[in-house]
């Protein structure tokens, strides 16, 4: 895996993202899983990807949700009871959740269900709290 800096420095196109970051296999160790992830961030910081970025992206989350799914079931498959629970957890409200992601009333309506997490917002609650994507993502049916 080759570690960039800035968005601009990722590849556009999928063979180029296949020999330039992790290559997508599924992921068997922390390493690994550590890897996956900050490529992902990464991606995720891009404003505007290409549809190749936007597959890649995809087939690195379902990658990393899988080995999340089977390595860290602390957490449940409620991505609000899973937000609430690490709100609680680091003494924040719902206004330090909107402060957060950049606006105060974002918070209370994703809390209350009435918002859809983004991937920007995913990306944002990530790394403030140091959890994978998939405590973000309900369970599959």
């Amino acid at each position: 895996m080759t570690t960039t800096t800035t968005p601009a420095e990722i590849p556009t196109r999928w063979r180029d993202l296949m020999e330039g970051l992790c290559e997508l296999r599924p992921i068997k160790t922390k390493a690994d899983h550590k890897r996956a992830v900050a490529q992902a961030r990464e991606l995720m910081r891009i404003k505007k990807r290409t549809k190749d970025q936007g597959d890649y992206l995809e087939s690195l989350v379902a990658l990393i949700v899988r080995y999340e799914e089977k390595v860290v079931p602390a957490l449940g498959h409620d991505p609000i009871g899973n937000l609430k629970f690490l709100l609680e957890q680091n003494d924040m409200s719902a206004s330090d959740l909107g402060r957060l992601l950049g606006s105060r009333s974002m918070g209370t309506q994703i809390l209350n269900g009435h918002r859809r997490m983004s991937q920007a917002t995913i990306a944002k609650l990530c790394a403030r709290f140091n959890v994978g994507p998939a405590v973000f993502f309900p369970h599959p049916q």
